[in-house]
């Protein structure tokens, strides 16, 4: 009898809302570092720590073949981060190819 009494209030409980105390936090809009000029990207991070996955970092690289030009490339810390373990994990994967293809087993 006691089995059935904890089940329904169990099935009970399930069915109706959490109660919640206070406001629930409002998620950050995504921002799109490529679409924004360098006045909003500055207003963006000011009060932003270097180290905060939000914060927008742009990087200056010149193409090749080129002494003049520049390309700027911005995204957020996180995105950076990102692109490394990306980066890092492929090349460890052609290491790996390349060194299991250079053993002769002759």
């Amino acid at each position: 009898m006691s089995i059935t009494l904890a089940a329904s209030l169990l099935f009970a409980a399930a069915g109706t809302p959490a109660a919640t105390t206070g406001p629930q936090p409002v998620a950050a809009k995504p921002v799109d570092p490529k679409k924004m000029s360098q006045a909003e990207i500055r207003a963006h991070n000011a009060n932003l720590e270097k180290t905060d996955p939000a914060y927008i970092r742009c990087v200056k690289s010149a193409p090749i073949g080129s002494l003049v030009s520049r390309n700027y490339s911005c995204r957020t810390v996180a995105q950076w981060n990102a692109a490394d373990r990306v980066g890092n994990e492929e090349a460890r994967q052609i290491g790996e190819e390349m060194a299991s293809k250079s053993w002769n087993a002759n």
